[in-house]
């Protein structure tokens, strides 16, 4: 399976795990109003309903489990293929750009505030 798809299953099944329990609240309380509204009928298809978004829920966390697992999966395979490189191996450079960027952005900051400080106003 692709990695993409793992992915996307793993959002949909956490939104599903996220949703469909609040979905089942929502459901198993109009159940009980049309229950006590005398709805015998309504509250008996609300609690039918209930017991599938119940079945739905759980086998949305069993999917979001899985799906996690094949993420993890794919992901330490594709670290296996790519092993890390050793500090001399690295291009000169390599990973100091970004750091660099902002350390100038700080002392850049710093000395703003320093000439808005001795700024005569």
């Amino acid at each position: 399976m692709n990695r993409d798809d793992l992915r996307r299953g793993l959002a949909w099944g956490l939104v599903a795990t996220l949703l469909l329990p609040v979905l089942l609240a929502v459901v198993l309380g109009l159940g009980a109003l049309l229950g006590a509204l005398g709805d015998a009928a309504g509250a008996r298809a609300c609690g039918r309903l209930g017991l599938g978004l119940g079945a739905a829920w759980l086998t949305a966390i069993v999917a979001t489990v899985a799906a996690t697992a094949g993420v993890t999966l794919a992901q330490a395979a594709r670290q296996a293929d790519d092993p890390p490189r050793l500090a001399a191996e690295q291009p000169a450079g390599a990973g100091r750009r970004r750091r660099r960027r902002r350390m100038r952005s700080v002392a850049d900051r710093l000395a703003a505030e320093r000439e808005a400080r001795e700024r005569p106003t």
